[in-house]
């Protein structure tokens, strides 16, 4: 599922994928470097609390997304499964890792757009539309207080699509 990654690149053929924390000792992590492929699914809110039940579903002798209520379908073209629940779905192909920190149970990933798969019911945002509160969950997730590391349990965030400010650089 979608929610921490970020984006870049210039135009379809160099769409980049990059998760920020991945758990090399997760299910995810495992399975991307086995077969060098993963789908971001992006979720909405009305499916969040299945989303959720992935997490407590992850063992590796498990199929999360069938566990967790939800509907795996192949990708049409990376060996990874989509979910059909899910609105926006990004087929990826593994590019790099880094760990975090020399040792770091964690990396960041790399990863490059191959398919884009996306509902056009919220393609249209004067339809169900893209942003708001039925469109992108973010997972704001436990928030560190940088002075002394308490850390504060926090949900999905949507995101609002806001009012265009014109990019004057000179």
């Amino acid at each position: 599922m979608h929610s921490w990654s970020s984006f870049a690149g210039s135009g379809a053929d160099n769409f980049i994928c990059i998760l920020g924390k991945v758990n090399k000792d997760g299910h995810m992590y495992q399975s991307l470097k086995e077969t060098k492929a993963c789908v971001l699914n992006f979720p909405s809110n009305d499916i969040y609390d299945r989303c959720i039940k992935t997490i407590g579903n992850n063992q590796f002798e498990t199929d999360e997304i069938t566990a967790s209520g939800l509907t795996a379908e192949a990708a049409l073209k990376v060996n990874a499964p989509r979910i059909k629940e899910c609105f926006l779905n990004i087929e990826c192909e593994f590019l790099w890792e880094h760990e975090l920190f020399e040792g770091s149970r964690e990396a960041a990933v790399a990863l490059k757009a191959v398919n884009i798969c996306m509902d056009s019911e919220r393609y249209d945002q004067s339809r169900l539309g893209r942003y708001g509160k039925n469109g992108f969950l973010f997972q704001i997730d436990q928030p560190t207080n940088p002075e002394t590391g308490e850390t504060t349990p926090f949900g999905p965030g949507i995101v609002e699509q806001g009012k265009p400010v014109p990019w004057i650089t000179e």
